[in-house]
This record gives C-alpha cells, structure tokens and sequence, in this order.
C-alpha cells in the first residue's frame, strides 16, 4: 500500500507541483492535493496563522489544516534558495515549524532543505535526501528525478506559450482569446493563479476579450538582463522575477498597462513595486496600478479598481 503525502495548495504549488508530483509518484507514493481555496480553507487558515503573516501563509495553513486528517504525511519543504547565489521569501523556510506550531493534530512533515545559494548540486542532494525516505535504491531515485525534470520542463514551457496551471494542473478549458487589447500583470504565482484570493482575475479578462502577459511567459534570460540594470542586485529571486518582468513589460510597446497584485504585510513586494513605480515614473508612460489583497478584500472593491485600471488602459491606448 503505497503511502498518501499531502501537498498544500499554496504558495508556490503553482511552481513546483509537476516537480513534485512526478518525483514522488516514481517513487511510489501517492500525491493529494488539497483543493482550491475556498473561504472555509481561507477562514481556517486565516483563524491558527499568525495575526501578521501575509494573506498567502494564511491561505497555505488552511490548505495544510485540509488535508492533515486524509494523508499519511504532509510535504512541507524548507525552501531557503532555489536559485544560485539568490535567497526566497523567509517565510518559505520557516514554514513548516509555522505549521508544525498553529495547527493541532497533524501528521509527520517531511521538511526536507532545498538550498541552492552556493551550487545547483545541493538540489540534486536534497532530493536524494528525499528519495532515501521511500527507497535506498539511488538508480530509482535517478529514474524519478529525470522523470520530474522532464515534467517541470514541459511545465514551464506550456506556461511561456501562454497556459496556465488552472488548465496544465487541474485541466479547465483554456481561456478565450482576443488581440485587441494586451496588459501585463505582475504578481507571485500564488497569487496569480489563486483564482479564490484574485477574485477570478484571469477569467474576468478574459470575458472582457483582454489578453495578459504574466512573468512565466517573460523569457528567464530576458528577466535576468533587466534585472541587472538595477543598481545593485535583486538578491531575491522573486523580487527579481517582478522586476525583470515589469521592467520587459514597460518597454513592450505591444503591452498596454501594468497591473500589479501583492498581499498585505509582504515584505518583499514593499520594495520590489516601490522600484517598480519609480522606474515607471521615470522612464515610461503606460498606466500601471497596484491592488493589495488580503483576508478582508471585497469583490465590489476590486472589481472597481479593475474597471478603473481597464479603462485607463484604453484611453491612453486611443489618445496614442
């Protein structure tokens, strides 16, 4: 009987879940994913985290309190580094004693370190790491780490070619299509593809006939090339990913206006849009809004703030 390990659907599960669901299935485990968030997970969620951690830790403890009853273990990993030389968000390498000390009557955690500041080859030993918990066989934990870079691969591909994970992972219909208006939205993947937390953002475009660029369909070397010409290096990786975006999306002239979601109390996103903002004022002319979601964020709020934004768009689009 093979064992049930639990993937909370926050945070950066939009990034990471192929990875990991076909590394750990090659291995012989069977993956649950907890479902998209809804406002029960958000109020559970929002009701055992810490009063002043940002709306995705929230949203993730909810997830986790989900499927602690339904799984044998739950993965929540140490993510410190996940790109040479940059450092992630604190709060994803502090997230399991987080976990481990909100929430009541949970199963074992794997928290397994994945630390790749100093050398991508400390990857490859976390998940050997892993691997030895379900088999001493290193050929097998070889055959899944190929297996699970191939799927991430193929993952990251569909997202530049204009997929989402709404459509890869839980395989909705694709949205429709228009090109007469483009806009670029800036934002972390748990916040843009948590349709709950967003307000179904991507779909209220897409009824609107209006395309999106987001930073997956932004090449990684065309992030990396913007980002240095900052002043001094964004050694936070998704700090880099927004401004490099933000900075491609500006200079596009095929892009319209930027739009920007961060969380409440996001310590990063507080530096990262203010440089945004400057640059933008500074060199360019395109409409660019930022909306703060947080536990307490009414619809009727951010659908105004969306038509506003929408319709700056177009007027700086016709006065052109």
């Amino acid at each position: 009987m093979s064992i049930k390990i639990g993937v909370p659907r926050g945070l950066y599960f939009y990034k990471h879940y192929p990875f990991t669901k076909a590394f750990l299935t090659e291995l012989g485990a069977e993956i649950i994913a907890s479902p998209e968030t809804n406002k029960e997970i958000l109020d559970i969620g929002s009701r055992f985290c810490i009063d002043d951690a940002c709306l995705p830790v929230k949203v993730y403890h909810g997830h986790a309190d989900y499927l602690k009853d339904k799984v044998d273990c739950l993965l929540i990993p140490r993510l410190t580094s996940i790109y040479k030389k940059e450092y992630i968000c604190p709060k994803f390498g502090g997230l399991p004693e987080m976990i481990k000390f909100s929430l009541t009557g949970l199963p074992p955690i794997i928290d397994t370190e994945i630390n790749i500041y100093k050398h991508n080859a400390n990857l490859y030993k976390s998940l050997y790491t892993l691997g030895f918990k379900f088999t001493k066989n290193t050929l097998r934990i070889k055959k899944a780490i190929n297996k699970a870079v191939k799927a991430h691969l193929s993952y990251e591909a569909n997202l530049f070619n204009g997929s989402t994970p709404a459509i890869l992972i839980d395989k909705k219909a694709a949205y429709g299509t228009c090109n007469n208006h483009i806009i670029g939205i800036i934002a972390h993947p748990y916040l843009l593809h948590d349709s709950f937390v967003n307000m179904n953002l991507l779909e209220k475009l897409s009824d609107k006939n209006i395309r999106f660029i987001t930073p997956e369909m932004v090449d990684s070397k065309v992030i990396e090339s913007f980002g240095q010409k900052l002043e001094k290096r964004m050694f936070w990786s998704s700090g880099k990913n927004l401004i490099g975006s933000a900075l491609y999306m500006m200079q596009n002239n095929k892009i319209e206006g930027l739009l920007i979601l961060t969380s409440f109390a996001c310590g990063i996103d507080s530096l990262t849009i203010e440089l945004i903002h400057k640059i933008a004022n500074r060199t360019y002319k395109k409409p660019i809004m930022t909306i703060t979601l947080d536990e307490h964020t009414g619809e009727a709020n951010f659908n105004t703030r969306l038509e506003a934004f929408l319709d700056l768009t177009k007027k700086m689009t016709l006065s052109c």
